[in-house]
Formats: C-alpha cells, structure tokens, sequence
C-alpha cells in the first residue's frame, strides 16, 4: 500500500454518529477528521530544517485570471515536504495548518505545528504562493471542548487574537482559519455564541490591521441543518456566522459513519441516505449566503475488512483512512480477485478484493475480504459542478500533498473552475503539429503535415471538424497560419530544401505554392499587425531568430533578431505595429521578444521547463497568451494580463507536438481555441478563456 494513514477508527466509532454528521434531529458533533489526523501526526518525527530565508509579499494581482472561484487547500505540517509539487497557480489560498491553540489564548511553541511554523519548507511554500498571488492563511486550531469554552468566555479570547495578529505579521501573511471543534456537549453550552464573539472580534481587528486579508472558521457538513437534542448542542450557528466571516469552509466528509454505521461506504455522497453534500449545499444556503460557502472535499478515502466484499458489506474491523496516492495504490498493486466499481447514487468509486492472511501483494495480509471507497478526478469533478451550479464562493480540498505524485486531480480543477472546456479529439493522422488561424466567426481553419508530407487543410466550427482537404507541397516542419481580414489565409513552411514556402488563400481561391529562399533550420510562424501586412519568423541555422516581412507591396530582406533557439518560433501580434515572439531557448526556458512599433526590444526569459515548442494567441490589445507542453509532456498557458505575467496554468493531456492557437472570433467570448498532436497522433481541441 502508498501513504496509508495508519490510524483505526474501532468498530465502536464506526457505529457511532460520525464526528462531522448528525441525525436530522440530532447534534452536529466532533471532532472530525481534521483534529484526528493532527491527534495520529502529532508524534511525526518531522525532517523540516528551520528557515533562514526572508518571505516575500503577496504579489497582488498576480493571481491565474482564469480561476471563478477560490481554490483554498491545507498544508498541513506532516505534508510540507511534498510543497514542490503543488500547483500555485490553481490555488487562491494555501491554509497552513497550523498553531495549536493553549486554553490561556497562547500558541504551543513545541509540537509538530510549532515546528513547521519556524520551518524553510513553510517558507518556501509562503514565497511560492506570493509569487502566484496567493493568499497565505495560519490555521488556529483547537480540539478540546474546555479549552475552546475558556478561550471563548474569558479573556483568552483578546489574548488569542493577539497572538493571532502577531503570527500574521511575522510572516507577511494573508489571514486566519479558525478550526475549532467543539463536540456538542451540553456541559458547555456557551461555545456557540462564544464562537459568534470570538469571529466577530477577529474579523474586525485582522481586517483592520491588514486590509484585503482573509478570516474563515470550519464547519461541520451537517451544522446549518443542526437541531440540538437534550443531551447535545449545535455546535456552529451558521446564520449568526455568516455575517461575520469572509468564508466558511465546510468539511463535507465522513458522512458514511452516520449513513451506514457498521458498514463499508462513500464518505462524501452527493445524492442518497440521510446526508450528502447536495443535501448539505441545501441546507447552507438556506442560512447562508453562497458567497460565504466553500465546499471542502476530500484527498482520501476508507478501507475496511468487510464480511464479504460486496458493495455496503458490513465491517468486521474498524475503517483505515488512506489518501489519495495510496487509494491509486491499491488500485495499481496486483490485488487479488479485485473489483472496481462505480456507485451510481454517489456518484463515486469503489473497489472490493481478497487479501490473505500471508503473501498479500499489496502488504495487507489481514485474510479478509477489502472494501475501499475513496474519490478521484471524476467524482470530485462532480462535487466541483455543484460548487459551479451553486455559484458557491469556492472548493477547499482536505489536505495538500495527498495526492503526491499525481496531476489529475489537479487537471481537474482547472477544468472545472478555469473555464476550459474538456480536451476532445477531433481525428485525423497528423505527422506535425498543427496551427490554425480565424477569419470570421465560428470558423478557423487549421492546418497540419498529411503521412505523405503534403498539407492538409480542415475547418473547426466550433463544433465539429470538417474533412481534410489536401493541399500538396512538401512540407519539412510544422506549418504557420494567419489570417489578415477576412477570405484571406496565409500559410508558411519549411521545404524539402529547407528554404521557406508560402500559399495563401483568397477571393480566387488557393494560390501556388511560392518558394521565397532561406535557410530554416525550424518551421516559420508568422503574424499580421495590419492588412496585407506579413512578419515571417524562423530559427536560422545558427539557432539564431531570424525575420523576413512583406510590407504589402515586396519582401523584404531578412533580419537577424538574435538569440538561441531550440524549437520553431511562435509570433503573434496585438495591434497595429505590435509583434511578440516566442521560443524556447538552451536552458529549455520560455524567451521572449517583441517589436513595440519603433525597435526590437532585448529578449527577457519567462522561466518554465519546455518540452515543446511554444504557440502564442492574443484576444486584446495587450494582452497575450503563451501554451507549450512542460512537465510530463502536459499543455501548459501563462498569460500576460497588460501589465505582468500570470504563473504557469496546467491545462492537462499528454502531447507529441508544439501546440497552434487562435482566438475565437466570436463577439464577447474572448477564448483561445488550441489545438494539439496527442500520443495517438489525431487532432486535440480545447478552449480555454483568454487572460
């Protein structure tokens, strides 16, 4: 098995009400998951060296202008070694979890908490996080009924909020998360409205002091639908909260010991049984504005040793929580007689097989049947479409690093909150990247090398693609497209005797194809800042820019533009007399250089590890969008926003070829239809919303 979380959760707890869930006229009780994962790490060991490296400001307006929602993910201390794998740029606030809270208001200054505060991976990731724009938030947290009622009736409470507004300021941060989970009791009975005091007096004073900074409290899933009985309270008042919080993160998991004590189960249904989280999403909005709601999701699932395997059986031990790389795991270690199923009431996956008691592959040996339930891109992407239709604030995922080693769960978040449509194939037998270029609405035209070498032309209605049309020549590069007004395509490449190739299409149809000399050692790409305007850009063969125009009566000589070249150049213009290339260079970072109307300007590097070839778009007037393929040969775009760079954004698959993009020429949509070669060498399409 990988990363299970070891920690049992006895059969007793397993037909008890969960933690985080409540009968409809029961107590919304804890604690849940959080405190008890932090209770099963607070003996870790933690290699963490402590910081020596000063932290950086938030970068405003730094952040992917592409993501709709907030995206809010705990780095909890025991995952802080996994931070170089998280994805920035598909974040809005990194939550570090965090301080443990004393009855007296003070923060333990030892623990496992304490240790990642003063620790360089926190530092690093703070800095990681400003540079993309990120919110950087200390979680508080306190899991002890009497120590929350002390701090919440005395004046701990001022102490605490001292203590808070301090550790914001010592490390430039960006808010507070409040986790306190009180179970309910009746012996206290003032938590609830001391919990309103306590955010009321932190909302105002961290507000006050750092402006444009963010307060949010936890919640249990079931506490806006909570009905205290006699022998419990609610522990939340999620209308009396709401006004006085910026967000409310709602842990909508483990709903399975409450729905189906004493058996196998999914954790976090959207539909069925007593709770589930469009049941949940229900009851929040009826006492809170969407505004306020984050949906928090989990990156781990449940194994049991069940009575028989099949799907609900009963448990015979107590549930084993695993994360997400470890749920792949079992998925992936030669279980024996395994089934993977899907539930559809739901809507998520499970999994059943036999371990024995000796010889298990995948190191269990409890000679019983297994049962995993557990989440993955597919059914989080589901929870992500109920956070859209709900136009609630945001998704929060329980917890950073559970995933490690794994980007589909990060693909998915991008899809489903950058507003990029799913990438889908559209045919075809490419030996070449494609480009493509716009003349009118709801029509591009893409291009690409046939298995014959020859060009092959079909049109993109936004919709499907038409035939390939055959339009000959021998081509030995990718082809580079654009359109200068309507009815008119120019297209360029290289030949069989590497000179630089040219066909255009216009009001008598498709021209001859035209040698207009070179040396190339790269495809061409080509821009137009005007009409009958043409600015022809190649690698030469000293790996070095070179460019050639046609002002609209001749061609100009060519120019060398300098640098060092390893793949073909992408160019693109923005308005008249505007030009911007790109290319990778030697250090395989993304370089750049522009004509800004009277000069070239020097080449800047734009940092990244390509794997291809850039291809660039530009939907407005200063603005700019770059795509080429990075790690694990998946498509990445960074943006110019008019006045900076956006971080790198990962849009997902995985391609064989540099990419071709074009804006949509649809009034008011301001997408970037691009375009790819994927492994099994057809046409992939995606639009994705222009920076």
């Amino acid at each position: 098995m990988q990363r299970v979380l070891v920690f049992l959760l006895l059969v007793a707890l397993v037909a008890a009400p969960a933690p985080a869930k409540a009968a409809p006229a029961g107590p919304i009780a804890g604690p849940g998951f959080h405190a008890l994962e932090d209770a099963r790490h607070s003996a870790d060991v933690l290699d963490l060296a402590p910081s020596t490296t000063a932290i950086v400001p938030r970068r405003i307006g730094a952040s992917n202008p592409l993501l709709r929602r907030e995206i809010f993910g705990f780095a909890p201390y025991w995952e802080l070694n996994n931070h170089s794998e998280w994805d920035y740029n598909l974040l809005t606030t990194v939550a570090y979890f965090g301080l443990d809270v004393n009855s007296d208001g003070t923060f333990a200054t030892t623990g496992g908490g304490a240790t990642g505060w003063n620790s360089a991976d926190l530092t690093a990731v703070i800095n990681d996080a400003h540079q993309a724009g990120d919110r950087v938030v200390v979680v508080i947290k306190d899991f002890s009924d009497s120590s929350i009622n002390k701090i919440v009736t005395t004046a701990s409470m001022q102490s605490l909020i001292d203590g808070t507004m301090a550790a914001i300021g010592s490390k430039n941060l960006d808010g507070v998360n409040v986790d306190f989970e009180p179970s309910g009791s009746p012996l206290y009975p003032d938590i609830p409205q001391g919990l309103i005091n306590l955010m009321t007096a932190m909302s105002s004073e961290v507000h006050t002091r750092y402006p444009g900074s963010e307060v949010s409290i936890d919640t249990y899933a079931g506490a806006a639908g909570c009905t205290p009985d006699p022998s419990q309270t609610c522990s939340f008042r999620i209308a009396q909260l709401a006004p006085v919080v910026d967000a409310m993160f709602v842990m909508a998991y483990d709903s399975v010991f409450s729905n189906m004590p004493g058996q196998a189960g999914p954790q976090s249904p959207i539909n069925g049984w007593t709770f589930n989280d469009t049941v949940d999403i229900s009851q929040y909005l009826a006492e809170a504005p969407a505004s306020k709601i984050i949906l928090g999701v989990p990156y781990y699932g449940y194994v049991w040793s069940t009575r028989d395997g099949s799907p609900y059986s009963i448990a015979i031990s107590g549930a084993q929580a695993i994360t997400y790389s470890g749920a792949v795991g079992n998925l992936t270690c030669g279980a024996i007689a395994q089934t993977i199923g899907w539930d559809s009431t739901a809507e998520s996956p499970w999994t059943a097989w036999w371990s024995p008691s000796t010889g298990d592959p995948c190191g269990d040996n409890t000679g019983t049947p297994r049962e995993m339930y557990f989440d993955n891109a597919t059914s989080l992407g589901l929870k992500y479409d109920l956070v859209n239709a709900n136009n609630l604030r945001g998704v929060g995922m329980w917890t950073l690093g559970y995933d490690s080693g794994h980007t589909e769960l990060w693909n998915e978040l991008a899809t489903k909150f950058t507003g990029a449509t799913p990438w889908n194939s559209l045919g075809g037998a490419l030996t070449s990247g494609p480009d493509a270029a716009s003349w009118a609405p709801n029509r591009i035209d893409v291009f690409a090398r046939a298995s014959d070498n020859s060009l092959e032309q079909a049109t993109w209605n936004g919709t499907t693609l038409g035939a390939w049309v055959p339009l000959g020549g021998v081509l030995t590069s990718d082809p580079g497209a654009v359109s200068w007004g309507p009815g008119r395509i120019d297209i360029f490449a290289r030949g069989s005797d590497n000179a630089l190739w040219h066909l255009s299409w216009g009001s008598t149809g498709w021209s001859a194809w035209q040698p207009l000399g070179g040396s190339l050692a790269s495809g061409p790409d080509v821009a137009s800042w005007g009409p009958n305007r043409l600015d022809i850009f190649a690698r030469g063969q000293d790996s070095a820019l070179w460019h050639r125009a046609w002002n609209g009566t001749s061609w100009e000589v060519w120019q060398r533009l300098g640098g060092a070249l390893t793949s073909d150049p992408s160019a693109v213009s923005w308005g008249s007399d505007r030009i911007d290339v790109f290319a990778r260079g030697q250090d395989n970072g993304l370089w750049h250089i522009a004509w800004t109307g009277t000069a070239w300007s020097s080449w800047e590097s734009l940092g990244g590890t390509l794997t291809s070839g850039p291809d660039a778009s530009s939907c407005s007037a200063g603005h700019l969008d770059v795509f080429a393929a990075r790690a694990s040969a998946a498509m990445y775009q960074r943006g110019y926003t008019g006045s900076g760079w956006t971080g790198w954004l990962n849009l997902g698959g995985t391609w064989t070829a540099d990419p071709g993009a074009v804006c949509s020429k649809v009034p008011g949509v301001g997408g970037t239809d691009v375009f790819e070669r994927g492994s099994d060498n057809t046409l992939w399409h995606i639009e994705v919303p222009a920076t």
